[in-house]
């Protein structure tokens, strides 16, 4: 994938987590719970007791920026 910013290649991760990764509208900070204590919230990647929760993410060393596909479920 080409980063959006700088246009060099992107190197393929994964974000994970113990918990549910979620997306929350808004920059303040809020107490930790389900996505689905707030409206407009994107969950990312479900929680699995045994996997945990991950999304496929993309990393540009150059630009210190990651890109999540959220779409795709690991």
């Amino acid at each position: 994938m080409k980063c959006p910013y700088c246009n060099n290649e992107m190197e393929k991760g994964l974000i994970h987590s113990p918990n549910e990764l979620n997306w929350i509208k808004g920059e303040k900070k809020r107490l930790f719970a389900k996505a689905s204590f707030y409206p407009d919230s994107v969950i990312l990647s479900e929680f699995s007791a045994i996997k945990g929760s991950a999304c496929v993410a993309y990393n540009c060393a150059t630009c210190k920026k990651i890109v999540i596909d959220y779409g795709e479920n690991t």
